[in-house]
């Protein structure tokens, strides 16, 4: 008889772990930052090369009860440690770097893969610089490489970040080369070199180097006017790049999408049209998780970021009772990943509802009504968290809201709001 008993493995690894919480059968300990880990050295051998090394290759770890390690946080090697003994990762957001750091110190690859992925997955204009740095000093090649594309996509708001002016000129110069730079001009370019160099005045030395990534024949002769009085010396030459092609952010097409009832007789209902003005052509965009475009609500933001929400569309029919008692459907929120050409998940809504109307204004998103309702809420996006704000005087089902300078006027029937 041969037979496999699939959850032998989860035993084995549960009884360890009690054994681990429990200090029994333990035969060393971990010292990191004051706190002790007592541990089964075959678990840690198993897990990491780095201790299957320490243990097995004669040094005096090997014999002895207490080990200090350092290079790691407590608080990664806890994580670490849950990961060897149940195979769950578990670890908050400002935990990551923290933890990568130890996963890749120890050779755990699994951790350290998948705290890559997460900041990857993660990246905000916020914080795509810091993470370029980090990465660049783990040496991680793959995320360092999706740091700089994220920066090339929304180089205009990066640039504008505190942490970009952090860069050293070995990270800066490389994207200042590229060519998928979403900017409208060159100039936009040199203004962003330009605040880096004045964030510290040794950094002036710098500009001849960065001369060499600009595209001269799209810079505007005021702004070559500008660099030349800030050479660092007279007999300093400033040599501009001679490429002819233009960056991709001052040759892409606009598109715009446009949601209309009409567009279900000539395409699916989980989809919404995009027009082309420039070819004249009309595209499809498939909408996430089966959201049905008779529901849907989206908005554009100022920096081109599309966000949408509305009711998904369930595989049977929902009285309207039912309907409303289903907040998992109708609360969600989506982003669109311009990279990854996919809809991302963000933040649920407070309140679920269908038929709202959403508007940005300074950076927050509204979502106004729907469903007859009359309660608003504001999201932010730096945080992504949804807050409830004043109602509307009263209940209303598929307003329009509109921005103009700084309000927002909701339309519904024969009222106006603002």
């Amino acid at each position: 008889m041969n037979v496999t008993n699939d959850e032998h493995p989860k035993t084995v690894l549960h009884g360890l772990n009690g054994l681990r919480e429990q200090a029994e059968l333990t035969d060393v300990v971990l010292e990191v930052e004051g706190r002790s880990f007592p541990c089964h050295r075959a678990v840690l051998a198993s897990c990491s090369p780095y201790f299957r090394g320490m243990f097995t290759s004669g040094y005096a770890e090997a014999r002895q009860e207490r080990i200090s390690i350092q290079g790691v946080s407590e608080v990664a090697m806890a994580t670490i440690l849950g990961y060897a003994y149940t195979g769950c990762l578990q670890m908050e957001p400002d935990q990551v770097q923290a933890v990568m750091s130890a996963a890749r110190l120890l050779q755990v690859d699994f951790v350290c893969c998948k705290a890559a992925e997460y900041m990857k997955n993660h990246l905000d204009v916020s914080n795509c610089a810091d993470v370029l740095m980090y990465a660049d000093m783990m040496g991680d090649q793959a995320l360092m490489e999706s740091c700089r594309t994220y920066i090339a996509s929304r180089f205009n708001q990066v640039s504008l970040q505190s942490s970009f002016l952090h860069l050293p000129l070995a990270l800066l110069q490389p994207l200042l080369n590229r060519d998928d730079l979403m900017t409208n001009s060159e100039d936009d370019v040199v203004h962003a070199a330009l605040r880096w160099i004045e964030f510290e005045k040794e950094r002036l030395q710098n500009l001849p180097v960065l001369c060499s990534s600009f595209r001269h024949s799209f810079i505007s002769r005021e702004i070559l006017t500008e660099l030349e009085s800030k050479r660092p010396s007279t007999d300093i030459k400033l040599v501009y790049s001679d490429s002819t092609a233009q960056r991709l952010g001052q040759t892409r097409t606009e598109m715009q999408i446009f949601v209309r009832r009409d567009w279900l007789e000539i395409a699916s209902p989980y989809s919404a049209p995009c027009y082309d003005p420039l070819s004249r052509k009309l595209y499809k965009m498939d909408l996430p998780d089966r959201l049905s475009m008779t529901n849907v609500s989206m908005v554009a933001t100022p920096d081109n970021e599309l966000y949408l929400a509305g009711h998904i569309k369930s595989d049977r029919k929902l009285s309207f009772q039912e309907a409303m008692n289903d907040p998992q459907l109708q609360k969600a929120f989506y982003q669109y990943n311009h990279l990854l050409n996919a809809w991302e998940s963000r933040c649920e809504m407070i309140s679920p509802r269908k038929k709202c109307s959403l508007v940005c204004l300074k950076g927050y998103i509204y979502a106004v009504g729907g469903d007859a309702r009359n309660t608003v809420e504001l999201y932010n996006r730096s945080c992504d968290k949804w807050t409830s704000i004043a109602p509307l005087p009263h209940n209303m089902d598929s307003p329009c809201a509109v921005c103009l300078d700084d309000s927002i006027y909701v339309l519904s029937g024969k009222d106006c709001y603002c």
